[in-house]
């Protein structure tokens, strides 16, 4: 096991360049080098993020496994957590060294007395689907993701029932009242996880709206009816695709509605190339369970413009 030192950021690239399953490689509009480019940027990104990458070596391969403690998380269960962010192998590299990066991955986690891991794994990896249950990873979520991109998805005509501005500090109570509204009883990874508490999901998420609302990165958007906030649309930058592409890309979405507010989704998305902030992208990510969404986005795009452009399962590691 090394660090990332004792390699050169050519073979970094390279390394991460021969990684068949790329976050990026359905993305329409985007060359070939720029989804190459994104990937690479997304690691760096994570690495900067107090992330740490630990190469190993097998018969003159070198695979390279992304790790991050995750102090947020930690904070809110109450319990040392940290992600896998990414294991990067060429297409066709040994299964002895992808074992040899998973039991290195779980001797650092170890040492950081990590107590509880999650790793998205692209749908597409059997092998390392299979490692990965063989190891006592369990599933707890598939996540698709589907795709806005201005000037390329043509969305149905929906009529505007709703008026969109950006959040104010006066919409905080409504928008929270939305988040107890739709979110008490949600399923999502973290209650379908058995060594998980169950009675803080609502402050899960009144967390995650917070942080579009604090985060420099993060954006909030509300819907008005009758003067009344009735829901809200929140997104990240993506940063990896901004430095590719020099326009705005955004992603990690969530959205919700009031009682007052049932219909707003499909404006929200029917309306992106023209909602506060322009975002020349957004990715839609909902539970596979979620259907409503998934058709929403599916009706939502003519001659399929609206494109699923990835599936991920999520796994997650106990230690004992």
């Amino acid at each position: 096991m090394t660090s990332l030192k004792g390699l050169s950021m050519n073979n970094i690239k390279f390394i991460i360049d021969s990684y068949p399953y790329n976050d990026y490689r359905n993305y329409p509009l985007l060359k070939e080098e720029q989804k190459r480019q994104a990937m690479y940027l997304k690691v760096l990104s994570c690495l900067r993020q107090g992330g740490e990458a630990l190469t190993e070596t097998y018969k003159g391969e070198v695979g390279i496994i992304i790790l991050r403690e995750l102090p947020w998380d930690s904070s809110f269960f109450n319990i040392p957590m940290a992600a896998i962010d990414g294991m990067f192998l060429r297409d066709g590299a040994s299964e002895t060294l992808k074992q040899r990066l998973l039991d290195i991955a779980l001797d650092w986690m170890k040492k950081k007395r990590i107590k509880h891991i999650s790793f998205k794994v692209d749908t597409a990896d059997t092998k390392t689907v299979l490692a990965l249950q063989k190891m006592g990873f369990y599933l707890v979520d598939t996540i698709v993701t589907h795709l806005y991109v201005k000037g390329y998805t043509i969305t149905k005509k929906i009529k505007p029932l709703f008026k969109f501005r950006a959040f104010e500090e006066k919409d905080y109570n409504a928008v929270m009242d939305i988040v107890d509204y739709a979110f008490k009883g949600y399923k999502n990874r973290f209650t379908n996880d058995p060594y998980l508490p169950k009675d803080r999901m609502l402050s899960l998420y009144k967390g995650w709206v917070e942080n579009f609302i604090k985060r420099e990165d993060g954006y909030l958007i509300v819907a008005e009816r009758g003067g009344r906030v009735v829901g809200f649309l929140g997104y990240f930058c993506l940063k990896e695709l901004c430095e590719v592409t020099s326009r705005l890309h955004v992603g990690k979405a969530l959205s919700a509605a009031g009682l007052k507010g049932m219909g707003c989704y499909p404006q929200f998305i029917s309306c992106l190339g023209n909602a506060p902030f322009y975002p020349d992208t957004v990715e839609g990510d909902a539970s596979i369970n979620n259907t409503v969404v998934q058709k929403t986005w599916t009706k939502i795009g003519i001659n399929g413009s609206a494109p699923l452009i990835k599936t991920k399962y999520v796994f997650h590691y106990w230690l004992k």
